[in-house]
């Protein structure tokens, strides 16, 4: 049996244990009642695969229109309301009639804003992920130098929020917060369109901060718009919000492959090939470190004793001729 220090055996096996994050959310997206088609929306998922159509029936409201296929690569939009969808963008001045790139739906900010009041409250009930929350973000940890009154808020449906904060909370040191209802046509809201600093997903989800006022954010017709007022410093190059955004485009929830096109087998393969190389590595390093260590240890030893035997000749020697000369 080969015994390998108790290092090596943990490097083992956090090499041969496939990675897993504590919090892996996922809810179902069903789009059909005919034949009961779904699809999973999955935090920390790589999405892609291949795009779906939703089947043909009545009762839902957006029948016929693709979703999915996106990947978490083409994640980010800009500053402007439309933006980030990675396919579909046939008409630049509305968001109407567009597909689902990511499997949810985009915000609506009221006033039909960009066509977008066919993803309104009125069909909260259907909505993917639930109704659209807010949830502000607020640090007391210590561990950012933050300015004074430094926060955000996110938007999107319920559970992509609520499952994004958790991750936020654990990675990002946030104070932990329960989202509240998002009505973008309250007088009292406390994010409005122009405190965005960031649309994801298609624009179905955001980061806002009440620092920030985009004055072109209502007069923009093109959802292609690169117009924007320049981001503060004090947010651009803030640590807190450099967290915020890295955590949301490494784990807010997107749709996952479709059933019966999953990558999972090539990339187990490649995976159980990467770890078998990287164990085989790791063990004959181990066992070339080991030879040499008791090969060193084996001649200085060696040296040491031969040493010894010519000090004692030595000493012998001159005995000798002490008594062959008085």
């Amino acid at each position: 049996m080969l015994f390998l220090p108790l290092g090596v055996y943990t490097l083992l096996l956090h090499i041969l244990v496939p990675p897993a994050h504590a919090n892996s959310p996922l809810f179902f997206v069903t789009t059909a009642l005919v034949n009961f088609d779904a699809r999973i929306v999955q935090g920390w998922s790589g999405g892609g695969g291949e795009r779906w159509s939703i089947t043909n029936d009545s009762n839902y409201p957006f029948s016929g229109r693709e979703f999915g296929a996106a990947d978490r690569w083409t994640l980010k939009g800009s500053q402007t309301f439309g933006s980030g969808y990675p396919y579909g963008n046939v008409d630049n001045t509305t968001i109407a009639g567009r597909p689902f790139p990511y499997g949810l739906w985009p915000l609506y900010w009221g006033n039909n804003m960009m066509g977008s009041g066919e993803y309104g409250p009125a069909l909260d009930g259907v909505r993917p992920g639930g109704q659209l929350v807010t949830i502000p973000l607020k640090t007391e940890d210590g561990t950012y130098n933050i300015t004074e009154g430094e926060m955000y808020h996110i938007i999107g449906d319920r559970d992509s929020a609520t499952y994004m904060m958790i991750s936020l909370v654990r990675s990002c040191h946030v104070s932990p917060a329960w989202p509240v209802k998002f009505d973008p046509t309250s007088p009292i809201s406390t994010v409005k369109m122009e405190d965005v600093i960031q649309y994801y997903r298609a624009s179905s989800f955001a980061l806002a901060s009440p620092r920030y006022n985009n004055s072109f954010a209502r007069s923009s017709t093109n959802t292609e718009s690169t117009e924007s007022t320049p981001i503060p410093d004090t947010i651009r190059y803030s640590e807190f919000h450099k967290c915020l955004d890295d955590v949301i485009m490494n784990a807010l929830a997107i749709m996952n492959w479709a059933p019966g096109y999953s990558p999972t087998p090539v990339a187990d393969a490649i995976w159980v090939a990467f770890s078998l190389l990287t164990c085989a590595i790791i063990i004959v390093l181990w066992f070339v470190h080991t030879v040499r260590f008791h090969w060193r240890n084996f001649k200085r030893k060696r040296r040491a004793a031969k040493r010894r035997k010519a000090e004692m000749i030595a000493a012998r020697n001159r005995s000798l001729m002490y008594e062959m000369y008085p």
